[in-house]
């Protein structure tokens, strides 16, 4: 053989061995970017679901047991005007003078602090579902910016939703006081 087919030969498998090196580094970073950014997307939108039914679940739960002491106080007053009806007659006691310690059942305190607990407990689960979509959604957008996780992401097609739309719900004070970058405080009573 002569020195110019050698050198042809050579150079050949040079460049296969090459392609195969850099297809064997580049399929695989590619197949897991866009198996990271399908995983991804799907927990973030599943999280967003998952925010959606707790406060769902936990709105109805304190609507539902606030409407228990209301239910209480009404049975509350059939009962002790059956009671004194009872004691006394269709119009009451007809007496000059009485002198009577009566002992009627109050309004239980216990059913508002139930409530109370509740309306806690709902806004810290609603709390911690939201930090964790805000996690992911933060851990997502790192790995968009790296710059081989990303580049193999973006060449992916990802990101494929709008990451804008996977934020916290808020309220319209919390909104002002970080437009304005100043707080007024929380009024337990209203100013006289």
């Amino acid at each position: 053989m002569r020195k110019t087919q050698i050198g042809a030969i050579s150079g050949g498998v040079i460049a296969a061995i090459t392609v195969g090196a850099v297809l064997l580094v580049a399929v695989p970073s590619y197949i897991s970017a866009a198996n990271y950014g399908n995983r991804t997307e799907n927990a973030l939108k599943a999280k967003m679901e998952d925010n959606e039914n707790i406060y769902a679940n936990g709105t109805q739960k304190v609507m539902e047991i606030a409407q228990v002491p209301s239910m209480y106080k009404n049975d509350l007053k059939e009962i002790v005007t059956a009671a004194i009806q009872g004691r006394y007659g269709e119009n009451g006691s007809q007496a000059t003078f009485q002198w009577l310690k009566e002992q009627n059942p109050g309004l239980d305190s216990a059913m508002y602090v139930k409530i109370q607990q509740v309306i806690e407990s709902f806004r810290d689960e609603f709390k911690n579902a939201q930090t964790q979509m805000l996690d992911q959604r933060r851990s997502y957008e790192n790995a968009l910016g790296y710059v081989w996780q990303g580049f193999w992401l973006n060449m992916a097609g990802y990101p494929k939703i709008d990451l804008s739309k996977y934020t916290i719900v808020t309220t319209d004070k919390a909104r002002q006081t970080f437009e304005t970058k100043r707080d007024s405080g929380i009024q337990l009573r209203p100013a006289n």
